[in-house]
């Protein structure tokens, strides 16, 4: 489904049983190269997210981060495995932990040059397993919905402003 904003895409896909996917990608009127600067300070997220609170680590690949979001009002503070592309896209792909063991979530930030001022952000989260005995896979995936849109929002937002 389109969001009402036609710029964003916003959806939840079944891969397979117990594997689902939230997508979601915005346009960014600005370079790839400016879009990445502000998407991988670490350091400033938390002062123009209001969701993704804060990478800790090297931007490496195979490096150890501790990552922060800020969800209805709670900060978690979840370790991660970086997998990173210079310039292209970081993510990790970890077995979820406490009352979401059993899942593994496949987290990634990605870019995609539209044209030299113009670059495709997308957000995805695959969410696999069903050993989790408080939340599914999908029930899992669903609520991510309403959280990637507002990050995209404010990447867009701080990117074009500061363009």
């Amino acid at each position: 489904m389109k969001s009402e904003k036609a710029i964003q895409t916003i959806e939840l896909r079944k891969l397979a049983d117990h594997h689902w996917q939230t997508y979601t990608d915005i346009v960014i009127d600005a370079p790839m190269g400016l879009v990445w600067k502000w998407l991988c300070n670490w350091d400033a997220l938390s002062q123009w997210s209001s969701t993704l609170k804060g990478i800790q680590g090297e931007a490496k690949n195979g490096a150890s981060i501790r990552v922060t979001y800020f969800v209805e009002g709670t900060f978690y503070h979840t370790p991660h495995t970086l997998i990173y592309k210079e310039g292209l896209a970081f993510g990790w792909s970890d077995p979820m932990e406490g009352e979401f063991e059993g899942l593994r979530d496949n987290h990634f930030f990605s870019l995609q040059r539209i044209d030299d001022d113009k670059t495709l952000f997308i957000q995805s989260d695959d969410f696999k397993g069903s050993g989790a005995e408080i939340i599914s896979s999908e029930d899992l995936a669903r609520s991510t919905l309403q959280f990637f849109p507002l990050f995209n929002s404010d990447l867009k937002k701080v990117v074009e402003e500061n363009s």
